[in-house]
């Protein structure tokens, strides 16, 4: 049985290529979310200064909502 070093190697090469490119995109979808979620908190924070609507403070409160 003989062992082909050269497609075995270039078989690691793809497939670590792949890993790389598929890592970036996972990087690239996380720092999306994240500027997202900043920029939702960011909009959240500023809506009281800005007439965002009704703002009641409610801190050490419960709240029974029923619909």
């Amino acid at each position: 049985m003989a062992f082909d070093v050269t497609s075995s190697t270039a078989g690691a090469a793809v497939s670590l290529r792949q890993a790389q490119g598929q890592y970036d995109f996972g990087v690239k979808t996380l720092s999306q979310d994240n500027q997202q979620q900043a920029a939702a908190v960011t909009t959240l924070l500023q809506g009281g200064s800005n007439g965002g609507g009704n703002v009641t403070p409610t801190r050490g409160q419960n709240l029974n909502i029923t619909v």
